[in-house]
């Protein structure tokens, strides 16, 4: 079924051994823009894991113009620590691409095509680049390409989508010249097509380039897609060798660019079978399609050439060894949740919520030891953060038993998984539920943990991840049989219907509320603080997402509403001072959550050695659950 994806096949004149592509993602980058060891790290193991071409995050050509991006390749000083990302790569007999990007513009700083507002301020006007400095980065593409070539890399990906610096020039919208370089679409895309003739000719006719190029922007004012399909035969004639199909852009439409867990699986494919169409060089496809019989039908089918995968392969870098040995339920999935994408946009190193080793990838520290003198070892609770130190101790060689007090693991997991558009977090409940059930750990389903029972078994260690319990709001008639709490909701456990009133505009909110209004007549979301979504960090193209996702289901939102009371068929609300009220026949509570802790504080009174974790800490999200479960066993003494 999935041999289609490891065929061989050709971009240009550079063969790949099979059709998987790791897709330009983020830096890890030395102070001097180059590559450090770390990042090296970081690519390997995707070339080892099975990727046929490894592409590098971006890289600016020049630190000239600033830039908010981390990589740079300009010189010499660059070129030793490339030959090494290259030989790292090579050894496992896939091939490296850099990719190579003119820089933010407007997205990320004061220069653009034209005079055009910058997205940080648009109050603030960008400098429209002069024509020698377009013929300057014209020239320095070609140098720093020529260097990449000598360096190992055996191919350039051209950055030129989602609305940044090249495709602002490339875009009507933001490019408002009046010289050459403007105007018409053919000098839109005079600079791109100089671009590309410019590493043909310091590398060479048959040096492959690809551009990555955004054929429709998803928004009203930017790029459709018959001049997007024009736009692909352009590039085509102009010497590109593949493109890599791109849809969205930076300033509304992020989420069609980097998708979340609340799109839809290949969503992209559409528009990848109508460029297929117009072009005869190679296709290369991307967003939402790890799932392999998704991926594979769609090359079989013709719709793109080469699968491309982000964050699929960060969560599991093995993920194409995996595929094709058949062992498609051994991959860990991603979940959609952009902690990757929030954690570089805040200047640290990539984070992964389901794979602590992301960034990683050579640390000592994180390296599981096998133990020497196995202990036993008891984890309370089989949530996120209770299954991987469960997991990981087990891997070490102790002897672990899991007490879950409910008949399934997964925990809070479970109800974050199941609105319809959180397949992603349901698909990763499962993965872990498996792993734990296959491994050498004795479960226990229905047990409920008491101090007594634990200190009978006599355990070395005990971790406790009992997670937390949602909050009741203290306000009168919160008690009322129609009033449910998020969890009740999520999980199943109580069926919604007739008018909803969700109380609480956080993450948890907005999502138990377009779950609702599958079933339910009419949904409100009464907010306490100023706007929705501001009591938790949440990566931008998620928030974009889930706000365009209230939006499409029709959610009333009402922001700086305190609630003050519930009766039988109302909710009473307090704004700007004035009493409102609203009909509804189910209120839901999304008002937070407590720690669910008591047995933590009980166990070390008889003198028991515990080491508390994830949600019974403190509630926080999966990935900080995940993490602590690892370190509870990394860092056992």
């Amino acid at each position: 079924m999935y041999n289609v994806l490891f065929r061989e096949g050709c971009i240009g004149r550079m063969r790949l051994k099979n059709r998987i592509v790791m897709a330009p993602m983020g830096n890890l980058a030395d102070v001097d823009g180059g590559f450090s060891k770390r990042q090296i790290d970081y690519y390997a193991e995707r070339a080892k894991g099975g990727a046929g071409l490894i592409v590098t995050g971006s890289l600016l050509l020049t630190s000239k113009f600033g830039g908010s991006f981390a990589g740079v390749f300009e010189g010499m000083q660059h070129v030793g620590r490339l030959t090494e990302l290259a030989e790292s790569v090579h050894r496992y007999g896939a091939k490296l691409a850099l990719q190579f990007n003119l820089g933010g513009g407007r997205c990320g700083g004061n220069i653009s095509a034209s005079e055009v507002p910058t997205v940080a301020n648009p109050e603030v006007l960008c400098r429209a680049l002069t024509k020698e400095e377009i013929h300057f980065l014209v020239e320095q593409i070609g140098r720093s390409a020529a260097l990449a070539q000598k360096a190992g890399a055996d191919a350039i990906l051209l950055h030129a989508y989602a609305g940044y610096l090249l495709d602002q020039f490339q875009s009507s919208e933001w490019n408002h010249r009046t010289d050459e370089y403007g105007g018409s679409l053919e000098n839109r895309m005079r600079l791109t097509t100089e671009l590309i003739q410019s590493i043909k000719k310091s590398c060479g006719r048959n040096y492959p380039v690809i551009v990555k190029f955004s054929v429709d922007h998803s928004t009203e004012t930017g790029r459709k897609l018959p001049e997007g399909l024009e736009m692909c035969r352009m590039l085509e004639e102009a010497g590109a060798d593949a493109i890599q199909v791109d849809t969205g852009s930076f300033q509304t439409r992020w989420n069609r660019c980097i998708p979340t867990v609340y799109d839809s699986d290949g969503y992209s494919l559409d528009m990848t079978e109508q460029v297929k169409q117009q072009v005869t060089i190679p296709v290369l496809g991307q967003n939402r399609l790890s799932q392999p019989e998704l991926a594979a039908k769609a090359v079989e089918e013709g719709r793109f050439d080469f699968l491309v995968l982000g964050h699929a392969l960060l969560a599991d870098p093995e993920w194409p060894k995996k595929v094709k040995a058949g062992q498609i339920q051994e991959i860990r999935p991603c979940i959609g949740c952009n902690s990757c994408l929030l954690s570089v946009n805040s200047g640290k190193y990539y984070y992964c919520a389901v794979n602590p080793w992301l960034s990683h990838e050579k640390d000592p520290d994180y390296r599981l030891a096998s133990a020497e003198v196995p202990k036993k070892i008891l984890v309370i609770g089989g949530g996120p953060a209770g299954m991987t130190a469960a997991q990981t101790a087990a891997k070490a060689g102790h002897l672990v038993s899991l007490w879950e007090k409910s008949s399934e693991l997964g925990g809070n997991m479970i109800a974050a998984g199941a609105p319809s558009f959180k397949g992603d977090v349901k698909r990763y409940v499962c993965y872990m539920q498996e792993q734990t059930m296959k491994s050498s750990i004795r479960v226990e389903l229905n047990r409920k943990a008491t101090v007594d029972a634990v200190a009978q078994g006599g355990y070395d260690r005990v971790i406790v991840a009992t997670g937390a319990r949602s909050k009741r709001l203290p306000v009168e008639g919160a008690d009322r049989p129609h009033v449910m709490l998020s969890l009740e909701v999520l999980s199943g456990q109580r069926s919604i219907e007739g008018r909803v009133v969700v109380v609480g505009g956080g993450l948890v909110g907005c999502e138990v509320a377009c779950s609702a209004a599958e079933t339910a007549s009419q949904v409100t979301i009464l907010e306490f603080l100023p706007d929705i979504l501001m009591t938790g960090e949440e990566a931008r193209n998620n928030e974009i997402a889930l706000r365009s996702l209230l939006k499409q289901r029709n959610l009333e939102v009402i922001c700086g509403a305190g609630v003050t009371k519930i009766t039988e068929d109302r909710i009473f609300y307090k704004k700007d001072g004035k009493v409102n009220e609203i009909p509804c026949d189910t209120v839901i509570l999304a008002t937070g959550f407590d720690s669910d802790n008591e047995l933590a504080a009980e166990l070390p009174e008889v003198g028991i050695l515990v080491t508390t974790i994830g949600d019974a800490t403190f509630p926080r999200k999966i990935g900080t659950s995940v993490r602590e479960g690892l370190f509870a066993v990394l860092d056992m003494e």
